[in-house]
């Protein structure tokens, strides 16, 4: 929310207090006894009233709702709430007393502490008290109502921003040319090496489908995402004879880890789509680390001088990967991306869950 916005909402309260303040007082003069026969006994009132309310209101707005109520410490709120208003209260009646004096000493020129009877200082504390507690109670629910405001509009943007970035995301999750061509490689291998010719069609059964259902979770096992990356390797390395030309390397166990899915896909398309020619060993390196409560994500490829395209323009872009990332391992991966004229790599660190996150 504007910052605009929420000073006029304090300054319509107050308004609305001031007026109320004064509606009360007008019908305790329309008596045949006015209680405050005097314009500076008016004055005074409203003084203490706006100062008293002012207190009580602030103290909650700004210090005891964000603090407690939000971890859920209901029970120290309201102690601490109580004791807060009665000191208010207490220190009201005794700034009575003071002004009185002061009063009496700026006319009269004497010094005399003025301490009203017990009736009225009882009077005094209990209405003070009172005014107290209303300005807590909508200091505090005011805070929780702008808490509230500004947590369902950042998830509202949040989300919009989310659905966006997986619609674009899920379009591009395997590319069509990998498809068409892994399917073509397959057809020619079935005239030659049938067996194997299966078991790369099964891959890609398996790879499609998890593209397909796997990934409508939020989160799924780390080692079935690995498990993906290896069959897609394989895929990729049918494209050439080279038995180097891309080296895969997993390290760590992944057992108990989860993380969002298809996460360095995008990167590994990237690799394969701009990485040198087939006859060089070793194009394109990737290398897989499982440390404790996350995973080191490094690809490295060579790149082809005779084209013109830069690597950052295939794929889905790097913006849309970051603010992917962004959204979903906020302040918890750290992403490197260095280019020469020669080589492309990305350096993928994240921090994973040990369990899979609730749909909420």
């Amino acid at each position: 929310m504007k910052q605009s916005t929420r000073l006029g909402l304090h300054l319509s309260y107050w308004l609305l207090y001031g007026f109320l303040v004064s509606f009360l007082l007008m019908i305790a003069q329309a008596t045949d006894q006015p209680a405050l026969p005097e314009a500076d006994d008016w004055i005074a009132i409203l003084l203490f009233t706006f100062l008293t309310g002012a207190a009580s209101f602030y103290t909650f707005y700004g210090g005891l709702a964000p603090r407690y109520l939000p971890t859920r410490r209901t029970r120290l709120f309201l102690g601490l709430g109580t004791l807060v208003c009665l000191g208010i209260a207490l220190v009201s009646t005794l700034l009575v007393s003071l002004s009185t004096t002061l009063l009496l000493y700026l006319s009269l020129d004497t010094v005399q502490w003025i301490l009203f009877s017990m009736a009225d200082q009882l009077v005094l504390l209990v209405g003070f008290a009172l005014l107290a507690l209303v300005n807590a109670v909508t200091g505090t629910l005011l805070r929780g109502s702008l808490t509230w405001y500004t947590e369902i509009h950042l998830r509202e943007r949040m989300a919009n921003r989310q659905l966006q970035t997986e619609l674009a995301w899920i379009k591009a999750q395997l590319n069509p040319h990998f498809l068409f061509n892994t399917l073509h490689n397959i057809d020619v291998l079935i005239e030659h090496d049938a067996p194997r010719a299966s078991l790369y069609l099964n891959k890609l059964s398996d790879l499609l489908r998890f593209s397909l259902y796997e990934t409508q979770a939020e989160q799924i096992p780390l080692a079935q995402e690995l498990a993906c990356i290896e069959k897609y390797v394989e895929l990729q390395r049918i494209r050439t004879a080279h038995a180097h030309y891309v080296t895969l390397q997993l390290e760590g166990e992944a057992d108990g880890l989860w993380i969002a899915p298809m996460l360095f896909m995008p990167y590994l398309e990237n690799a394969f789509k701009y990485a040198t020619r087939k006859n060089v060993a070793e194009a394109i390196r990737i290398q897989i680390a499982v440390e404790d409560h996350g995973v080191r994500f490094q690809c490295v490829n060579l790149l082809d001088s005779s084209r013109p395209t830069t690597q950052q323009q295939g794929g889905l872009g790097q913006d849309l990967l970051r603010q992917r990332l962004a959204l979903l391992y906020p302040q918890q991966h750290t992403l490197l991306i260095e280019a020469t004229n020669t080589t492309y790599s990305v350096n993928l660190t994240l921090s994973l869950q040990a369990h899979a996150l609730s749909a909420g």
